[in-house]
């Protein structure tokens, strides 16, 4: 009864190639996960200085951020499909170069090439799966593919679990133990690009032109973008400050290490994150998109606020957990918007450019973030974090509060016609 506004019913009927689409994800985010959760630490451990960790994140992000239109703008007018299996291959290559290489260079080119893997793979993969799940099923595949990448990337985060026993009875240590994690997590990466193989590339996407010439700014979907973009901009300043340095900040408030926090931060973190995504298209056809936005983002800030006041690693844990499955929640519903307000032609530059500019700020916060906790001040970041969450969720509302989806519009109008009728009905049965 818990579970009654629950509908899986929602998820039946995504088409074939989506659904291979949204599962081929899961290998791809597991070794993401397994970064995420253990790269910045794992760089200290190694001795490089945390503000200098947090760069190599840095270049990572800003060199998605400065190449995801290019590939936008090349998967409109070249194809989807092909950007999305190359973009799979490099990520696997950059994750066992992570693994393999101590030298401070090497390690920025593999930043490098993750920011052009994420670029190709990531922001190019939704206006695919877009295409493939079509308007009556965009939100419930975007929930779909939500749930299985928090849920690969909570694998790739209990993966760290094992450097414990590895540790402890083994005698290998956390540097070392870490770097057979990669290697793995990069071989099983790999088959997430081969199972989009069996994917077909839809001709009506390949968009003609004369010429070399490729449109990388929508015309049709501009003001929509502008809107979008710009609250967009201010999460990604907050996240940044804070969201990629809670395993480094629960070392530095607790004395935490990696192999302890990750699987909590990132493994039991993304499980509730993915349960969670099950709950948005229910939500989403009860209160409407945009308010679901609205509501998840605003509790989650909440929660978000209250975490350098409170006293041990367990309860922030906790409620880090509470923050993420609430915020997690309006990733799909976003997704959603924004792809069924834009026009199937635009539809992957304006996930470049949304991708784009929500990286680039994310990725100056996070050194700007890993900075201000270098120096000691681990409260200060939640506090410009939680006041970016607040400016932005006030803007989206009153930006968006009167926006509805094409299909939301429909159904209003069905249930409209359903409630004229039956008056209509009850008349007919009196008559009769």
């Amino acid at each position: 009864m818990a579970l009654k506004g629950l509908s899986f019913s929602e998820y039946r009927g995504i088409p074939r190639d989506a659904n291979i689409l949204v599962y081929s994800s899961f290998f791809n985010w597991m070794g993401v996960g397994l970064l995420w959760g253990t790269l910045q630490l794992f760089l200290f451990q190694e001795g490089i200085p945390f503000a200098t960790a947090g760069l190599v994140l840095t270049v990572w992000g800003l060199t998605s951020a400065g190449t995801t239109l290019i590939f936008g703008g090349f998967a409109d007018r070249y194809g989807r499909k092909r950007l999305v299996i190359m973009g799979g291959l490099v990520a696997s290559l950059t994750i066992g170069i992570f693994g393999l290489v101590t030298e401070i260079r090497l390690l920025f080119a593999a930043a490098v090439l993750s920011g052009l893997s994420e670029a190709m793979y990531a922001v190019v993969w939704g206006a695919l799966l877009a295409e493939k799940a079509g308007n009556a099923k965009r939100t419930s595949a975007f929930s779909l593919s939500f749930f299985i990448s928090t849920i690969s990337s909570a694998v790739g985060g209990f993966s760290a679990a094992i450097l414990v026993p590895l540790r402890s009875i083994y005698g290998v240590d956390l540097v070392t133990g870490t770097r057979f994690l990669y290697v793995a997590a990069a071989i099983l990466s790999i088959i997430g690009p081969a199972m989009i193989l069996r994917i077909q590339e839809s001709r009506s996407t390949l968009f003609p032109s004369s010429g070399f010439h490729i449109r990388f700014l929508p015309t049709k979907s501009r003001n929509i973008l502008r809107k979008y973009v710009f609250a967009s901009i201010l999460i990604a300043l907050g996240a940044g400050m804070v969201i990629p340095l809670m395993t480094g900040w629960a070392d530095l408030r607790f004395g935490v290490t990696y192999d302890v926090s990750a699987p909590i931060l990132q493994g039991v973190n993304s499980i509730a994150m993915g349960l969670a995504n099950l709950l948005v298209p229910s939500l989403s056809r009860r209160f409407g998109t945009v308010k679901t936005i609205v509501m998840t983002q605003g509790a989650s800030t909440v929660f978000l606020f209250s975490i350098p006041f409170l006293p041990t690693f367990p309860i922030v844990g906790a409620v880090f957990v509470v923050r993420s499955m609430l915020m997690m929640m309006s990733n799909p519903a976003q997704n959603s918007l924004l792809m069924g307000l834009v026009p199937d032609e635009e539809r992957s530059s304006a996930s470049a450019i949304s991708a784009s500019l929500w990286r680039l700020p994310n990725s100056f916060s996070t050194f700007i973030g890993a900075y201000l906790m270098g120096l000691g001040f681990l409260a200060l970041p939640f506090y410009l974090c939680t006041a970016l969450y607040v400016t932005a969720i006030s803007y989206f509302w009153f930006a968006f509060r009167h926006v509805s989806l094409p299909e939301e519009e429909a159904r209003l109008l069905k249930e409209k016609i359903v409630e004229s009728a039956v008056p209509i009905a009850h008349t007919d049965e009196i008559r009769g």
